[in-house]
């Protein structure tokens, strides 16, 4: 039988070393515009930069969706993150991810929204979620946002563990001398 794990959700953050994110209703806010045949996404721009601010931590970055399309991958692509799409069965392509790391799945946090979320989330070191997300993920998830999906929410939770492990402030004063980015 299994060890149950017991870790506080501060000694979950200290462990994070990657994110996996994924993409509607999380980096979005998981409504599908379309204008003709072209599907038209949001991103905001706050989650962006918390997703700079993990890779300046040193962090590995991955975006996972089971769908996908050219916004999704334009967004990856000026994020220089990985992009896995089409991926319906997250729990396997979670590992995968982690496993191209050389990270275990304790030292990866996952946030998610929805059911298909579930198998990565319930293997992540770290499960967080936004405030709008399905019960069953919002019951299962270590940590919360405050904001949204689409507004920011991946922000939040960067600056969270980053804060947790005390990088924050150092890279904030990257920024308040004109270090950073």
């Amino acid at each position: 039988m299994a060890k149950p794990n017991f870790l506080s959700v501060a000694e979950r953050m200290q462990n994070v070393r990657g994110l996996v994110c994924d993409v509607d209703g999380v980096l979005t806010d998981g409504r599908l515009n379309y204008l003709g045949d072209q599907e038209i996404k949001s991103f905001s721009v706050l989650d962006g930069f918390g997703i700079t601010l993990a890779k300046q931590a040193g962090w590995n970055v991955a975006l996972l969706t089971a769908r996908g399309g050219a916004a999704v991958e334009r967004r990856a692509r000026e994020l220089n993150v990985e992009l896995e799409t089409g991926q319906r069965s997250k729990g396997p392509a979670f590992a995968a991810i982690c496993a191209r790391w050389n990270l275990s799945t304790e030292q990866v946090a996952y946030i998610g929204d929805d059911w298909l979320d579930l198998p990565a989330l319930t293997q992540a070191g770290l499960a967080a979620t936004v405030p709008n997300a399905a019960a069953a993920v919002r019951q299962r998830a270590h940590w919360l946002a405050n904001i949204e999906g689409g507004s920011g929410a991946v922000r939040e939770l960067v600056e969270a563990v980053l804060r947790a492990q005390g990088k924050l402030d150092p890279l904030l004063a990257q920024y308040m001398k004109g270090e950073g980015a």
